[in-house]
């Protein structure tokens, strides 16, 4: 830990080093969330300019390069600004993150593996969203897990003009519970762009070679018409 001295205004800060598990689209900007590899407990980093998220500029490396999925990074962190929907969040101190290495290797799916929920119930129920008035009597425990989906599609529609990528999955044993949750994963929606709308099974994009271990990253959203919504905020794929 890092404190401040006399005459010095700068908050306490600490650093971490945070595996990225989430680089998303959230309004025109980004959310970005991880897993310390000092606590193994998830960190969203909030910038300095716009309330709740990063700016594009702030998710980069000094070298402008976007942070992305699987990138081990080492954060400086300042004071916690945890809400009752987003308990993860605390302020970065404004330092550029450091890329230390990818997060991929054998060691590392393994601990990936341990740190997936099972399910079936998800970010605590079965639903695609949480009511905004449940959360503001009750705390959420958590607004971010790790899963290891079975039997992943892609569905792509048009939406009265609107383009809509939606996750379809199971989860977990007991019940063999089915979601439908939006797409904010940058990267997965560029690849996603460039099909025509339909459905289309994980294993399309792969073409017929070695699946790779794939995980979801799933978020809470903010309040939005009186609910939080479950999103697919981080595709994470490692070798199979």
């Amino acid at each position: 830990m890092i404190k401040s001295t006399a005459g010095d205004e700068r908050p306490s800060i600490r650093v971490d080093r945070i595996v990225c598990l989430a680089n998303s689209y959230k309004h025109d900007h980004r959310c970005v969330a991880g897993i310390s590899l000092i606590t193994n407990r998830w960190i969203r980093p909030i910038g300095n300019t716009i309330p709740g998220c990063l700016t594009l500029k702030e998710s980069c490396y000094p070298d402008g390069k976007e942070s992305a999925i699987l990138d081990v990074m080492e954060i400086e962190l300042g004071e916690k600004c945890r809400s009752n929907c987003h308990p993860e969040d605390v302020f970065m101190s404004g330092e550029p993150w450091r890329f230390l290495r990818r997060f991929n290797q054998t060691a590392d799916s393994r601990l990936l593996t341990k740190l997936t929920v099972k399910g079936p119930s998800l970010l605590g129920s079965s639903g695609d969203r949480l009511y905004r008035r449940k959360l503001d009597h009750s705390p959420a425990e958590g607004s971010l897990e790790l899963i290891h989906p079975e039997d992943l599609w892609w569905w792509i529609r048009d939406d009265k003009g609107k383009r809509r990528n939606r996750a379809l999955f199971r989860l977990g044993h007991a019940g063999r519970t089915r979601y439908d949750l939006p797409v904010t994963d940058p990267r997965w929606l560029d690849a996603l762009h460039l099909l025509p709308a339909g459905i289309y099974p994980h294993s399309f994009f792969y073409g017929g070679g070695q699946l790779p271990q794939t995980f979801l990253t799933i978020s809470l959203s903010e309040a939005f018409e009186g609910f939080h919504y479950k999103l697919v905020a981080g595709v994470v794929t490692l070798p199979g």
